[in-house]
């Protein structure tokens, strides 16, 4: 576990390295797919793709514009689904014989999940795979095998609006004390501390599988808890990690804004694009829509990471793997699909990918500088403060996050308590995993 989080600060390093060194002269590492439809014996193909990034559908859109441009026998049906439901939708397709012929996946134990089902084509030599760092793809990689391409990766952080925090003499928390402190502070001025999109269940989920994995690891040293906690030798009631990451979500609640279950993701962007919000915990994807919506705003927050501990010594900056992508074992259109994630991997695709999407690429020498306050974080970078608590996930398949936040929404109306939460979550795994 030591060994596979230090290959992934330094694959992250080494990617932003690159790219700071590249120019707009560079050719990629190699070409994309050969254009003019060299495919399926020069006859047209269309190749379906569906993906878990429907927040930016125009974006993933321009990027499919310009492979078919330069690839004109080969379309893309480009299929986008709302997180919540992309995973279910995926497995009830491909179960049910529905070709997919590209798709979308979380590294790890999603995965793993696919791959074990028999759904993923082995990538593993592929020419493509050339443009990414071997790190990067041992990272990534699942029984030795990469059945996966990464494309993206996201620091998740804090973003603040600069001009509340410096009215009301505030200076950036590294503690979890102090965040909290500074959401009082806030508070107390009339303002809203944290913008919460909480109606959708992905955004509260994506909070707790970062708090309680690094909590249990780098706090209360159980690297393994979710590696036991899938063969049953332990529970969440063993884990001090598991009250902590409650009360954080309970006091986090109660400092957000108005409505909190009954305002998404789009929602919460629009309460923080306002200009009336302290914080908002989230990874680079919503800049765009901040950028259209308040371009003073845009220019002038910032981004800190998100301190879950007490000892500012844990508090580094979470860089975590976003999309990754994969090919159907089953797919009639192999060749096809190949050159559609060789052109993903090339110096332009990335960087396609990184104007659109507001992400940082992994492919090398890709384009860095997305946003002004993604340049707050460039410390972090430079000094390899940076961790993925995700890799703490990657050998369980336990769908805990679900059934956590169905039992927490009882804690915030005050009809559950800690303690039953924790017997809750308990008892749902001994049901259904043990």
């Amino acid at each position: 576990m030591k060994k596979a989080f230090s290959l992934i600060i330094v694959s992250a390093l080494l990617t932003l390295l690159l790219a700071a060194c590249g120019s707009s002269n560079e050719k990629p590492a190699n070409t994309a797919a050969p254009t003019n439809g060299e495919n399926q014996g020069g006859k047209p193909v269309t190749i379906s793709f569906m993906h878990f990034k429907s927040d930016f559908t125009d974006g993933v859109a321009k990027i499919v514009e310009q492979f078919e441009t330069e690839n004109p026998l080969i379309k893309v049906n480009v299929q986008p689904v709302k997180y919540d439901d992309y995973y279910t939708l995926l497995k009830t397709k491909l179960a049910g014989g529905d070709i997919v012929d590209v798709f979308t996946l979380n590294a790890g134990a999603q995965t793993k999940l696919f791959s074990d089902g028999g759904y993923l084509e082995d990538l593993t030599g592929k020419p493509f795979l050339a443009d990414f760092e071997e790190a990067v793809l041992k990272s990534q990689s699942t029984d030795g095998k990469n059945y996966v391409m990464p494309i993206n990766a996201n620091p998740i952080a804090v973003f603040y609006n600069k001009q509340i925090f410096t009215d009301l003499g505030i200076e950036i928390p590294r503690t979890y004390d102090a965040l909290i402190e500074a959401a009082k502070k806030i508070k107390e001025a009339g303002k809203t501390p944290f913008a919460l999109g909480w109606k959708d269940p992905w955004t509260l989920s994506m909070w707790l599988s970062r708090d309680l994995p690094s909590n249990s690891a780098l706090v209360n040293n159980q690297p393994d808890f979710f590696e036991k906690l899938e063969t049953g030798s332990v529970k969440f009631a063993d884990n001090p990690a598991t009250k902590t990451m409650i009360e954080h979500a309970q006091q986090l609640f109660e400092l957000g804004n108005k409505d909190q279950l009954g305002v998404d993701y789009n929602g919460a962007v629009d309460l923080f694009a306002k200009g009336d919000v302290g914080m908002m915990y989230m990874g680079t994807w919503p800049l765009a829509d901040i950028q259209k919506k308040n371009p003073d705003l845009y220019n002038n927050m910032g981004y800190f990471p998100y301190p879950f501990s007490n000892d500012e010594s844990l508090n580094k900056l979470e860089f975590n793997p976003d999309a990754s992508i994969a090919i159907n074992t089953k797919s009639p259109n192999k060749e096809a699909a190949e050159k559609f994630l060789a052109f993903l991997a090339s110096k332009e695709g990335g960087d396609l990918w990184v104007k659109n999407l507001n992400s940082l690429s992994y492919v090398k020498g890709t384009e860095t500088n997305i946003a002004p306050a993604v340049n707050d974080l460039k410390p972090y970078f430079d000094s390899g403060e940076l961790y993925d608590s995700q890799l703490y996930l990657a050998k369980t398949t336990i769908d805990w996050g679900t059934p956590f936040t169905q039992s927490l929404q009882k804690l915030f109306f005050k009809k559950s308590t800690v303690d039953q939460v924790i017997q809750e979550m308990d008892d749902w795994i001994a049901k259904n995993h043990n």
